[in-house]
C-alpha cells in the first residue's frame, strides 16, 4: 500500500501519507477524551508490546506444566491409557461448543473496562482453581474417604479421580479460551501495522515462557525443600503456575484501555481505520487538492468521519447472527480453519503424550510400575528427560518467532507457513524411525516452527480478512464481503480447531495405543497431520501477504 499514489493534478498522495494523516487525527482524537484513547492509533514499542503480551507467559507456563505432568497424573490414580485419553476429551469438547460463545459475548460485552479484559480476568480465575486443585486430587480423595492403595489396584468410584478431573477441565478450558481472547485483545489495542510484530512478540514471550516451565518440569522437585513441603514435583511447578498466572495476568490487563462498546459505537473517530475508511479519505484527499489548496482541519476531521454506510452501521454480532455466520463461513476461512484444524491434530499428537513417549519408549520406564522400583525410576527420568525436550521446543518457537516476519517478506507468508509445517512432519517422522535421547531434541526444535507458525500467520490472516472486510480474491482483486462478521468471534473459532482436534485425538490415539502396543504411533500421527495441514495450507487465501 505504501508505494500507492493518488494522482489529484500536479499533486501526488501516497497511501503512507494518508494513513499517517487518519492516524493523527484520530491519536489527537484519542488523547482528548476524558479517559485517553490515543493508544490506540499509534505504533507501540517492543518493549510495550512485551507489556501487552505477557499473559501468554502463564499460557506456556500452564501448558508446560499440562502436558508434562498431567497424563503421569492420571496414570498415576490408576486410569489406563484408553480411559485417560477420553478423559482429555471432556474439556476441549465443552470449548468446542462454548469458546466461540465466550467470544461472541466478548463481543457484545457492554462493560465500561472494556470487552476482551472482564473475559480474560474471568477465565484466568477458573484457570488458577483449576491448577490450584489438579495435582491435589489424589489427596483431597483421601480426604473424602478413598483407600490409600496401589494404582494398579483400584477400583470403583474414587473421589480422587472426580477432583482430579474437575480440575483438569478448568485449567484446560480456561488456558485455551484464555488464549484466543488474549489474541484478540492485543490485535484490538494495535494499528494494522504492528500486527504481525506483536504476534510475534506473543510467540517469542511465549516459547521463553514455556522455556522455563518446562525446564521446572525437568529438576527433580521431591529432594529439594520446597517439593518436601509442597508434596510433590508435580504440586511444586503447578504453585509456580499459578504464581507466573497471577502476575502475567495482572500485568496484561493493566497494560492498555480498551474503548467501552457504547462509546466505539457513539464515536467513529475511535474505531480502527477500516480499508472503505481509508477509501473515502483517499477520495476526499483528492477532490479537496482538485477544488482547494486550502482547508481547515475542523472540515477535514468531518469530512473523514463520512466513511461507507455498512462500516458506519456495523454492530456488534448477536447470538443468532453468530451461530448463522458460524455455518455460513466463507471458503477463506473454512480453508485457514482446516489447516489449523490439521495442525494441532500433528501438534497434539506430539504434545500431550510426548514425555510419556519419552519416558515409555526412550527409558524403556513404566508409570504404573511400584513405588521405588527400576522401571518407575526410568519412567520419572524420561519424563525429565520429555520435559527438557520439550523446553527446547518452546525456546526454538521464540527464536523462530523473532525471523519469522523477516522469512515473510523475504520467502512470502505461502512459502513460510508451508515450509514449517512440512519441515516439522520430517522431524516427526525423523523420531519415531530413530529412538535416541539426540533425535528428540531434533524433532522438538522442528515442532518449535510450527508452532510459531500456527500461532501467527492464521491469526495475521484473519486479521487481515477483517481489515479488508473481504475473504476473497479475483484476478488481484478483493472482493467485498455482504457479512457482519464479529472478529473476537472469528479468532475464537480458530481457537477452537486446538479443542476439536483435542477431543479426536482425546478419543482415538488411547485405543491406537492400546491396539498398537507402543506410543510411537503419536509420534507418526504427529508426521502424517503436519502433512496434511501443508497440503490444506496450499489453498489458503493469502491477500498478498
Amino acid at each position: 500500500m505504501d508505494g500507492q499514489v493518488a494522482n489529484s493534478g500536479s499533486v501526488q498522495i501516497t497511501d503512507a501519507e494518508i494513513m499517517k494523516d487518519m492516524l493523527q487525527k484520530r491519536y489527537d482524537h484519542g488523547k482528548n477524551q476524558p479517559k485517553d484513547y490515543s493508544h490506540l492509533f499509534r505504533y507501540k514499542s517492543r518493549w510495550e508490546l512485551v507489556r501487552m503480551t505477557m499473559i501468554i507467559v502463564s499460557i506456556q507456563f500452564t501448558y508446560a506444566a499440562e502436558t508434562a505432568f498431567v497424563s503421569p497424573i492420571l496414570l498415576g490414580i490408576g486410569i489406563p491409557h484408553k480411559y485417560m485419553t477420553m478423559i482429555w476429551a471432556i474439556s476441549p469438547a465443552l470449548g468446542f461448543f462454548l469458546a466461540p460463545l465466550v467470544a461472541s459475548v466478548s463481543d457484545q460485552l457492554r462493560s465500561s473496562w472494556g470487552r476482551r479484559r472482564p473475559m480474560i480476568l474471568t477465565m484466568t480465575i477458573s484457570l488458577m482453581l483449576g491448577l490450584i486443585i489438579l495435582p491435589y486430587g489424589s489427596t483431597i480423595g483421601h480426604w473424602l474417604g478413598d483407600e490409600d492403595i496401589p494404582p494398579r489396584d483400584m477400583s470403583g468410584f474414587r473421589w480422587g479421580i472426580l477432583i482430579t478431573i474437575i480440575g483438569l477441565i478448568m485449567a484446560d478450558f480456561s488456558v485455551e479460551t484464555t488464549n484466543g481472547l488474549s489474541r484478540t485483545y492485543f490485535l484490538d489495542m494495535c494499528i494494522k501495522e504492528d500486527h504481525p510484530t506483536v504476534l510475534t512478540v506473543a510467540v517469542m514471550i511465549g516459547g521463553i515462557g514455556g522455556f522455563i516451565g518446562y525446564l521446572l518440569g525437568a529438576i527433580d522437585w521431591s529432594k529439594t525443600n520446597v517439593g518436601t513441603m509442597l508434596g510433590s514435583n508435580e504440586a511444586t511447578v503447578f504453585a509456580a503456575v499459578v504464581i507466573i498466572v497471577l502476575i502475567g495476568t495482572t500485568i496484561t490487563l493493566t497494560s492498555y484501555r480498551e474503548v467501552p462498546l457504547g462509546i466505539l459505537e457513539q464515536d467513529e473517530m475511535l474505531r480502527p481505520i477500516s480499508k472503505a475508511a481509508f477509501e473515502e479519505e483517499k477520495k476526499r484527499q483528492i477532490n479537496l487538492t482538485r477544488v482547494s489548496s486550502v482547508i481547515s482541519i475542523e472540515r477535514a476531521t468531518a469530512e473523514e468521519a463520512q466513511i461507507h454506510h455498512e462500516d458506519r452501521n456495523e454492530q456488534p454480532l448477536n447470538l443468532e447472527l453468530f451461530l448463522t455466520n458460524l455455518i455460513k463461513l466463507p471458503k477463506a476461512l473454512k480453508i485457514l480453519y482446516l489447516t489449523q484444524f490439521l495442525s494441532h491434530l500433528g501438534y497434539l499428537s506430539y504434545c500431550l503424550y510426548f514425555t510419556d513417549f519419552v519416558g515409555r519408549e526412550i527409558f524403556d520406564g513404566d508409570a504404573t510400575a511400584a513405588e521405588g522400583s527400576l522401571e518407575l525410576s526410568q519412567y520419572d527420568e524420561g519424563v525429565r528427560y520429555g520435559c527438557l525436550g520439550m523446553a527446547i521446543f518452546v525456546l526454538s518457537s521464540a527464536i523462530y518467532s523473532l525471523a519469522i516476519e523477516k522469512m515473510i517478506q523475504l520467502f512470502s507468508a505461502r512459502s513460510v507457513y508451508i515450509g514449517g509445517l512440512l519441515l516439522n512432519s520430517i522431524g516427526m517422522m525423523l523420531v519415531a524411525a530413530i529412538k535416541s535421547k539426540l533425535t528428540v531434541f531434533a524433532c522438538c526444535i522442528t515442532m518449535g516452527v510450527e508452532y510459531a507458525t500456527i500461532y501467527s500467520l492464521p491469526f495475521l490472516l484473519i486479521s487481515l480478512y477483517h481489515q479488508k472486510k473481504s475473504f476473497d480474491m479475483i484476478d488481484g482483486q478483493y472482493i467485498r464481503s455482504e457479512q457482519n462478521r464479529g472478529f473476537g468471534a472469528d479468532i475464537s473459532i480458530l481457537s477452537s480447531m486446538l479443542f476439536l482436534a483435542q477431543v479426536i485425538i482425546s478419543l482415538a490415539i488411547g485405543s491406537v495405543i492400546d491396539a498398537f502396543g507402543s506410543t510411537t504411533i503419536v509420534v507418526y500421527s504427529a508426521s502424517l497431520f503436519s502433512c496434511l495441514a501443508a497440503f490444506s495450507a496450499t489453498q489458503i487465501i493469502y491477500m498478498d501477504l
